[in-house]
Protein backbone atom coordinates (compact mmCIF):
# COMPACT_ATOMS: atom_id res chain seq x y z
CA UNK A 1 0.00 0.00 0.00
CA UNK A 2 0.98 3.44 -0.82
CA UNK A 3 1.77 5.39 2.01
CA UNK A 4 -0.79 8.66 0.57
CA UNK A 5 -4.21 7.97 -0.64
CA UNK A 6 -4.42 7.22 -4.37
CA UNK A 7 -7.36 6.86 -6.93
CA UNK A 8 -5.80 4.77 -9.72
CA UNK A 9 -7.83 5.08 -13.09
CA UNK A 10 -7.69 2.26 -14.94
CA UNK A 11 -8.04 2.03 -18.41
CA UNK A 12 -11.73 1.23 -19.83
CA UNK A 13 -12.12 0.23 -16.13
CA UNK A 14 -12.98 0.95 -12.52
CA UNK A 15 -10.96 3.51 -9.76
CA UNK A 16 -8.58 1.84 -7.95
CA UNK A 17 -8.31 3.39 -4.54
CA UNK A 18 -5.81 2.60 -1.95
CA UNK A 19 -4.16 4.55 1.60
CA UNK A 20 -6.63 4.68 4.73
CA UNK A 21 -10.51 5.34 3.33
CA UNK A 22 -13.77 5.94 4.50
CA UNK A 23 -17.03 5.30 2.01
CA UNK A 24 -19.91 6.88 3.04
CA UNK A 25 -22.66 4.83 1.46
CA UNK A 26 -25.98 5.58 1.28
CA UNK A 27 -28.10 4.98 3.90
CA UNK A 28 -25.53 6.33 6.82
CA UNK A 29 -23.08 3.06 6.04
CA UNK A 30 -19.52 3.64 6.48
CA UNK A 31 -16.60 1.74 5.62
CA UNK A 32 -13.23 1.90 6.70
CA UNK A 33 -10.87 0.09 4.55
CA UNK A 34 -7.25 0.41 2.58
CA UNK A 35 -8.27 -0.51 -0.43
CA UNK A 36 -11.38 -0.65 -2.87
CA UNK A 37 -12.46 -0.82 -6.44
CA UNK A 38 -15.19 1.75 -7.41
CA UNK A 39 -17.40 1.63 -10.42
CA UNK A 40 -16.56 4.43 -12.84
CA UNK A 41 -19.14 2.92 -15.93
CA UNK A 42 -22.18 3.42 -13.90
CA UNK A 43 -22.88 -0.34 -15.06
CA UNK A 44 -22.32 -1.91 -11.43
CA UNK A 45 -24.91 -3.99 -9.64
CA UNK A 46 -23.21 -3.03 -6.51
CA UNK A 47 -22.78 0.26 -6.15
CA UNK A 48 -20.03 1.94 -5.51
CA UNK A 49 -18.28 -0.91 -6.16
CA UNK A 50 -17.12 -2.56 -9.35
CA UNK A 51 -18.39 -5.89 -10.32
CA UNK A 52 -17.00 -6.13 -13.73
CA UNK A 53 -19.75 -4.72 -15.68
CA UNK A 54 -18.12 -2.25 -17.61
CA UNK A 55 -16.40 -4.89 -19.91
CA UNK A 56 -20.16 -6.54 -21.10
CA UNK A 57 -21.36 -2.81 -21.27
CA UNK A 58 -18.15 -1.87 -23.67
CA UNK A 59 -17.46 0.97 -21.38
CA UNK A 60 -14.47 2.24 -23.51
CA UNK A 61 -12.67 5.19 -21.48
CA UNK A 62 -8.40 5.52 -22.25
CA UNK A 63 -8.73 6.38 -18.09
CA UNK A 64 -7.17 9.85 -18.55
CA UNK A 65 -7.02 13.61 -16.70
CA UNK A 66 -8.70 14.96 -19.74
CA UNK A 67 -10.49 17.90 -17.45
CA UNK A 68 -11.19 18.71 -14.11
CA UNK A 69 -9.47 18.19 -11.03
CA UNK A 70 -9.11 17.61 -6.95
CA UNK A 71 -8.67 21.32 -5.72
CA UNK A 72 -7.10 22.33 -2.12
CA UNK A 73 -9.08 22.85 0.52
CA UNK A 74 -10.32 22.06 4.18
CA UNK A 75 -9.43 19.28 5.70
CA UNK A 76 -12.94 17.46 5.81
CA UNK A 77 -11.21 14.06 6.58
CA UNK A 78 -11.05 14.50 10.45
CA UNK A 79 -9.59 16.80 13.06
CA UNK A 80 -5.62 16.12 13.24
CA UNK A 81 -4.92 14.69 9.74
CA UNK A 82 -1.55 16.47 8.21
CA UNK A 83 -1.58 18.31 4.81
CA UNK A 84 -0.14 15.57 3.24
CA UNK A 85 -1.74 12.60 5.23
CA UNK A 86 -4.73 11.01 7.05
CA UNK A 87 -7.65 9.72 5.99
CA UNK A 88 -9.79 10.48 2.97
CA UNK A 89 -13.58 10.40 3.05
CA UNK A 90 -15.65 9.75 -0.35
CA UNK A 91 -19.11 10.04 0.16
CA UNK A 92 -21.64 7.99 -2.26
CA UNK A 93 -24.09 11.01 -3.24
CA UNK A 94 -27.11 9.55 -4.06
CA UNK A 95 -27.67 9.59 -7.46
CA UNK A 96 -24.94 11.60 -8.68
CA UNK A 97 -20.56 11.45 -8.29
CA UNK A 98 -18.33 10.61 -5.55
CA UNK A 99 -17.15 13.38 -3.52
CA UNK A 100 -13.64 13.41 -2.28
CA UNK A 101 -13.31 14.85 1.04
CA UNK A 102 -9.44 15.01 1.79
CA UNK A 103 -6.15 14.13 0.68
CA UNK A 104 -6.25 12.05 -2.24
CA UNK A 105 -4.14 11.90 -5.61
CA UNK A 106 -5.40 10.57 -9.03
CA UNK A 107 -3.58 8.74 -11.28
CA UNK A 108 -4.26 8.85 -14.75
CA UNK A 109 -3.48 5.57 -16.74
CA UNK A 110 -0.53 7.57 -18.25
CA UNK A 111 0.94 8.34 -14.59
CA UNK A 112 -0.48 12.23 -14.87
CA UNK A 113 -1.81 12.91 -11.65
CA UNK A 114 -4.10 15.45 -9.74
CA UNK A 115 -3.58 15.61 -5.96
CA UNK A 116 -5.78 18.11 -4.11
CA UNK A 117 -8.30 17.78 -1.27
CA UNK A 118 -11.88 18.23 -2.49
CA UNK A 119 -13.73 17.39 -6.13
CA UNK A 120 -15.88 15.08 -7.23
CA UNK A 121 -15.03 11.81 -9.14
CA UNK A 122 -17.68 10.10 -12.05
CA UNK A 123 -19.53 7.50 -11.15
CA UNK A 124 -22.02 7.18 -13.59
CA UNK A 125 -19.34 7.27 -16.90
CA UNK A 126 -20.99 9.82 -18.84
CA UNK A 127 -18.69 12.85 -18.02
CA UNK A 128 -16.99 14.82 -20.66
CA UNK A 129 -14.03 15.07 -17.95
CA UNK A 130 -13.80 12.13 -16.45
CA UNK A 131 -12.67 10.84 -14.19
CA UNK A 132 -13.83 14.24 -12.57
CA UNK A 133 -17.70 14.68 -12.37
CA UNK A 134 -19.33 17.57 -15.07
CA UNK A 135 -22.71 16.79 -13.91
CA UNK A 136 -23.91 14.77 -16.43
CA UNK A 137 -25.81 12.00 -14.04
CA UNK A 138 -28.42 14.84 -13.82
CA UNK A 139 -28.52 15.16 -17.65
CA UNK A 140 -28.62 11.22 -18.08
CA UNK A 141 -30.48 10.48 -14.77
CA UNK A 142 -28.19 8.59 -13.22
CA UNK A 143 -29.51 6.46 -10.46
CA UNK A 144 -27.31 4.74 -7.55
CA UNK A 145 -30.11 2.36 -6.75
Amino acid sequence: MSARNEASIEEAGPVCVTGLVRLELPGGEVREMTEAALCRCGQSADKPFCDGSHAAAGFDDPGLIEGGGLVAGPDDAGAGAEEAGGAVTIVCAADGPLLVRGPLAVIAADGQASQGRKGALCRCGASSTKPFCDGAHRRIEFKTG
